[in-house]
């Protein structure tokens, strides 16, 4: 498992879409092959991120679920 990154977003306590527009906002700030987690809890977080990253070509490279925080590592196409 990564576990390295290179900004990390608090998105805990959002509701959907702000932890995606976090996401679409900061992954401009670090070149390609650069990693972003985000840490959220809202339950439709993974949809909104897969569906977008599959989209731009961004790709979830690891992510889990710890104590209703749901974790993504991103990783910039």
């Amino acid at each position: 498992m990564e576990t390295h990154y290179d900004i990390f977003i608090d998105a805990k306590g959002l509701k959907c879409p702000q932890p995606l527009l976090l996401v679409k906002h900061n992954i401009q700030q670090i070149e390609s092959n650069r990693i972003l987690l985000l840490a959220a809890t809202d339950a439709h977080t993974d949809l909104d991120l897969a569906v977008w990253c599959e989209r731009f070509g961004h790709k979830i490279i690891h992510s889990n679920e710890t104590a209703g925080v749901f974790w993504f590592w991103i990783k910039k196409a």
